[in-house]
């Protein structure tokens, strides 16, 4: 085909010629910008400009326009300016005397006060700023954490703890171990010369399980062994095993002590009480050890919680014995 293509013509779509009539409801605004430099001013919203300016420009104009008129229109404005400035000088030579006087007097920031507490177990030294914060125990009456008795006894010469014991809705009645364990913590004797720390204990029904439960600035830590883990990382005392060559063998002793709880059957109870006896061997106390450590405290407590004295073996049991004669009885 010879010669250039005749192309069809398409309707126009869009049209920019219409007349657009403004609707007539809604009242006129006064056009904020004014004519000044360059702007020229106009009656409707839109205002056109001989020079154009940014968006950064145009609000610093309008910023400063409000900031003129404001200070024309309010009575009094120029006084209250004029006394503000007065009353920011003040202030800065009020604080060039206090740093002056502060450099004469040679006044050091405030250390806060230690207080060092010597025993024949440890020494427990803290600052005041160190101090626990208020420890709630929530715990199943059914499965009493029977090491808090020990581990009262044990730091009565480093830290007193005060138990209060109280009774939720959801526990009608407490059998008569967790009576005892109840009347033997709130019963102790206070040292008048140890810090002292209130642990509220709540009898709770819990829905879950019957783990126990350690609350510390409403921060939850589940499970007796981790309450004691806590407890011997928070204080310097006898049950602190951090710095110790066999910590972390320490550590699964707790963990098997927290699964003893937790056993759903007698099998795995027995296979956890069968590590136990092995980490005892022919020592008096768990891991070849010749005193008790927070291991000890912890598989007492699981033991009596979730075993009888047929699951255990006679080793064991000379070790349970031990525990009850010694650790109750410091």
């Amino acid at each position: 085909m010879n010669g250039p293509i005749r192309m069809y013509r398409t309707r126009q779509i869009v049209r920019h010629d219409i007349a657009v009539e403004l609707p007539q409801c809604m009242y006129t605004l006064k056009n904020i910008h004014p004519m000044k430099n360059g702007m020229v001013a106009s009656t409707d919203h839109v205002s056109s400009s001989a020079k154009k300016l940014d968006i950064f420009d145009q609000n610093i104009m309008i910023y400063l326009r409000f900031q003129i008129q404001n200070n024309h229109n309010i009575p009094g404005m120029a006084e209250l300016e004029a006394k503000q400035e007065d009353i920011l000088k003040q202030l800065a030579e009020l604080k060039k005397q206090i740093i002056s006087i502060k450099s004469d007097l040679k006044i050091s920031p405030v250390q806060p006060k230690k207080r060092c507490i010597s025993s024949s177990m440890t020494t427990f030294s803290r600052t005041e700023a160190d101090e626990l914060p208020v420890i709630v125990i929530n715990a199943s009456p059914t499965n009493p954490p029977y090491s808090l008795e020990i581990v009262q006894r044990l730091l009565r010469n480093v830290i007193t703890l005060i138990f209060s014991v109280h009774l939720h809705s959801s526990v009608s009645s407490l059998p008569e171990g967790t009576k005892q364990l109840e009347k033997a913590l709130v019963n102790f004797s206070e040292q008048s010369n140890t810090p002292k720390v209130n642990v509220r204990l709540i009898w709770k029904k819990q829905y879950f399980d019957s783990t126990t439960e350690l609350l510390v600035s409403h921060v939850p830590i589940r499970g007796e062994a981790n309450l004691l883990r806590y407890l011997s990382r928070a204080i310097r005392s006898p049950l602190t095993y951090d710095s110790e060559p066999d910590c972390i063998e320490i550590d699964s002793l707790l963990d098997i002590c927290y699964l003893i709880v937790r056993a759903r059957t007698k099998t795995e109870r027995t296979n956890l009480l069968q590590m136990l006896n092995k980490s005892l061997g022919k020592s008096q106390w768990l891991l070849g050890r010749g005193q008790a450590s927070v291991a000890d405290l912890a598989a007492y407590s699981a033991i009596k919680q979730a075993s009888n004295a047929s699951e255990i073996s006679a080793n064991l049991g000379k070790w349970f014995q031990r525990c009850e004669t010694v650790l109750l009885c410091h």
